[in-house]
């Protein structure tokens, strides 16, 4: 694996330019859409999503619809890409020959956006980055607004780090399964390579098993299953995202084995969801690193500065936090997801 590939490519995104104008949107016609019963012009947004994996996109999804509604002057075209990544390439052209205003695109993969891209950018349609990255030459979108998974991971490694300190347990060999995202995704990137990072720093610190469960939580069980049924043995699972880590704890529970506060089975997982923070709070996970999908506001910002004729950054982080039992109940009752 090629170790920091998160933190190399947004230090290569923040060297090529502090801001984004685009010149050649600046030339497009503003054909704008016509909402029929108020006679009001509309923005129109094509916003391509990567299919309904887990309760964490769901919440991404439902960010962006209310978000982007009529009633704040905006023409939505929303497009489910099914897990299916030529499906939303092949969208994201239909998107450009409707000659619409903005292209949201939410990635399943990071490669094979270059040319869709440049035909947009010829075209005169800014593309705006939603979640996870692309392979493609920083110039030829407009911005990327999400996570820095990078951080994530290393924050839940760290987490680890800090409490086997606590425990006293800092020298003792620790036996590691990770279940990965979906291969090839930003977020499986980022959050592996951040957890390497630290893993790397303890000699005694050993990854048993690492699969992917593709952020479903009937991969997470399958992938856990197969691992239980190897009698592998483990101290810690870590999930790159709870709806896999419901799984593995399912798989757990069916053969009898006991996971969370006051067991030998450390659990960490990632996202933050209502259902993880609960299991938090009853000590079955853990620690579970937010990953935030309320990150419409930042890139309908990152649009109406652009209507204005302002330049924007390059690159847009969302706040986030780390939930362990000591803080999950103050933060439960101001959440929105």
């Amino acid at each position: 694996m090629k170790k920091f590939f998160i933190f190399g490519l947004l230090a290569a995104i923040l060297l090529w330019g502090c801001g984004y104008k685009d010149e050649a949107a600046e030339k497009k016609p503003l054909v704008r859409a016509e909402a029929v019963d108020t006679g009001t012009v509309l923005i129109t947004v094509g916003f391509i999503q990567t299919g309904k994996e887990s309760d964490w996109r769901d919440a991404n999804t439902n960010d962006f619809l209310q978000t982007f509604t009529r009633e704040k002057g905006y023409n939505l075209i929303y497009i489910d890409g099914n897990s299916d990544p030529e499906r939303q390439v092949k969208a994201a052209y239909d998107l450009i020959a409707q000659n619409v205003d903005y292209i949201i695109i939410d990635p399943i993969v990071e490669d094979g956006w270059e040319d869709v891209f440049m035909e947009a950018k010829e075209k005169g349609i800014p593309v705006i980055v939603s979640d996870r990255q692309v392979n493609v030459n920083a110039s030829h979108y407009a911005c990327w607004v999400g996570s820095d998974f990078y951080k994530e991971g290393q924050n839940a490694a760290k987490w680890l780090e800090k409490y086997l300190e606590d425990k006293g347990r800092e020298k003792e060999e620790i036996k590691i399964v990770l279940l990965e995202g979906t291969d090839g995704a930003t977020a499986t990137r980022g959050r592996t390579e951040g957890l390497y990072s630290v893993i790397d720093k303890h000699s005694n610190w050993k990854v048993v098993a690492k699969e992917y469960g593709n952020f479903t939580q009937g991969e997470g069980a399958q992938v856990m299953e197969g691992i239980l049924n190897q009698k592998i043995e483990f101290d810690v699972v870590i999930a790159e995202n709870d709806n896999m880590m419901f799984g593995a704890m399912n798989a757990m529970e069916q053969q009898g084995i006991a996971y969370g506060v006051g067991t030998d089975v450390i659990t960490i997982s990632f996202d933050a969801l209502q259902e993880a923070l609960a299991k938090v709070i009853k000590g079955e996970l853990m620690v579970t690193v937010e990953c935030n999908p309320l990150i419409a506001g930042l890139t309908e910002k990152a649009i109406l500065d652009l209507e204005k004729g302002k330049r924007i950054e390059k690159v847009h982080f969302v706040k986030e936090t780390v939930f362990t039992q000591e803080n999950t109940v103050l933060h439960l009752m101001e959440r929105k997801y």
